[in-house]
């Protein structure tokens, strides 16, 4: 179709485009005329950091509690936007305002034959269709149908890079509007308030008590112990018990050498005791010099003991040795030329070198068995000392067990009472409605409406008007089927036009 046909037929159907476009005019006033405008009222929220987003660590060491904060912005702000949207916050806000003061005329019944009557019995047609197949949503009150409609009408949108939040209801009512949204926000400050808070005073307290109570106890337990055990110091008492050890050690080995070199004595001295008489002759016989023989014999038995005691000490290298050996070699050379010698002598006594070397072995003897009782005294004292350090330690280390728990109990306790301070101000903030969302301004009945939008209906309408007026010509223009021209012929019957009879105009006499 040419631009040519199409203008011919807009101005053959020229009547039904103009009362296609009129009737558009006429329908699209009737619908601003009938439809009640809808008004929306917005209250912006500012979503801070606060004490909702810092916790911290449940640690009774004070070393690792250090406050935390782990905070996405967008999911902060999402999950405010879900609270201001929830069911129950939508719920309390109807029981709150009733649905006839939050939406007007919701409770009201129209005529059958209005078109808000019509909506309404549709409405409830559907709604026992689906209470027949659905029992369960039978109950249907109007505080539901106010909630749902609440939530259907409510947004809570976060602006994007920001930390704003807009709360919009849309309303046939802008005052209703205003209404609704501010004391949403009212009580979605107070219900926040008891979602964030973690603990309940009480239970700090109560677990403080028990603690206190743990706390005397082992405090009591830790002071009975140090009193029964007599624990003053135990540094200083170790101390001492280890001096002591020491010094028990040192006389130890003291009275052992000296064992030793008293048995090596007293071996010395029996061997010389049972190598010569007990008795000798003194006179009318022949005898060698017995004084003489006597004092060499006392000599070199005194060089045998210093050899002896020189190499229980010393080294067998030592040249002590090599000079008391070279004196001991010269005496028993002098003894044994003295012994070859013989006197006259027809007296006999007692051989008084074997009494002096029987007189030295006894004393030698009792200085021996002085010095092993003295020995068995101080190992009998070193095992005591021993003994003292065994209980000492074990004392040491049970009173450190009952000191860290007293510490533990402490640190406990010092976190209960943080916790039970830091729940106390939560309920005072609480209280307050204080925390870290603010509003930023309160929504205000707001006097123009958001739908319908006037520009956008008469555009519409001028579009539909227009297109349609042109669609409805084109369309009767396809259902007519006469003939109006000469192409019209030769295209539907194939005959030629032998004639054409002009239209004839009658003329008034």
């Amino acid at each position: 179709m040419t631009t040519r046909d199409l203008l011919n037929l807009l101005f053959k159907r020229k009547l039904v485009v103009v009362c296609f476009f009129l009737a558009s005019l006429a329908g699209g006033f009737a619908g601003l005329s009938l439809i009640a405008p809808t008004y929306e009222s917005t209250a912006r929220l500012l979503v801070r950091i606060g004490q909702e987003d810092i916790y911290m660590p449940a640690l009774a060491s004070s070393q690792f509690r250090t406050p935390m904060m782990s905070v996405v912005r967008e999911e902060q702000l999402h999950s405010e936007a879900a609270i201001l949207t929830s069911a129950t916050l939508a719920r309390r806000v109807v029981d709150e305002l009733t649905p006839a003061v939050l939406f007007p005329g919701i409770d009201l019944q129209h005529p059958w034959y209005t078109p808000k009557g019509v909506a309404q019995t549709l409405t409830r047609w559907y709604g026992r269709v689906e209470d027949y197949f659905f029992p369960l949503s039978a109950n249907r009150s109007l505080v539901d149908k106010a909630v749902n409609r609440l939530r259907n009408d409510l947004s809570a949108t976060a602006l994007k890079s920001s930390n704003i939040i807009e709360v919009s209801l849309r309303n046939k009512d802008p005052h209703s509007a205003a209404l609704g949204v501010n004391t949403l926000v009212q009580r979605y400050l107070t219900e926040r308030v008891r979602i964030f808070q973690r603990e309940q005073t009480a239970f700090f307290s109560e677990q403080l008590g028990q603690m206190n109570q743990q706390l005397a106890e082992a405090e009591a337990a830790v002071r009975q112990y140090r009193d029964q055990r007599q624990i003053v110091d135990v540094e200083r008492q170790r101390s001492l018990q280890i001096d002591r050890l020491d010094d028990v050690r040192k006389r130890l080995d003291e009275f052992r050498v000296s064992v030793q070199q008293g048995e090596r004595q007293s071996q010395v001295l029996r061997a010389q005791l049972a190598s010569m008489p007990s008795t000798t002759e003194l006179s009318g016989a022949q005898t060698s010099n017995s004084f003489a023989i006597s004092e060499m014999n006392k000599q070199l038995a005194d060089l045998k003991r210093q050899e002896a005691d020189i190499g229980a000490r010393f080294s067998s290298s030592d040249p002590r040795l090599q000079t008391l050996r070279e004196e001991i070699s010269v005496v028993d050379g002098l003894l044994t030329r003295q012994q070859a010698q013989r006197y006259g002598s027809s007296q006999q006594g007692i051989n008084p070198l074997h009494a002096r070397v029987r007189d030295d072995l006894l004393k030698n003897e009792a200085l021996l068995a002085g010095y092993r009782q003295a020995l068995t005294s101080w190992q009998a004292l070193e095992g005591e000392t021993r003994a003292r350090m065994a209980e000492l330690n074990a004392s040491e280390a049970q009173y450190k067990q009952l000191v860290q728990q007293l510490d533990v109990l402490r640190d406990t306790r010092k976190l209960y009472l943080e916790k039970n301070e830091e729940t106390r101000f939560q309920s005072a903030q609480a209280g307050a409605q204080i925390g870290n969302v603010s509003v930023v301004n309160w929504a205000v009945a707001s006097d123009r409406p958001v739908s319908p939008k006037l520009w956008l209906v008469l555009i519409g309408v001028l579009l539909v008007g227009l297109f349609g007026g042109i669609g409805l010509a084109w369309l009767l223009e396809l259902l007519d089927d006469s003939l109006k021209t000469d192409s019209d012929i030769w295209q539907y019957l194939q005959l030629p036009t032998i004639t054409r009879v002009p239209e004839l105009i009658p003329v008034k006499a």
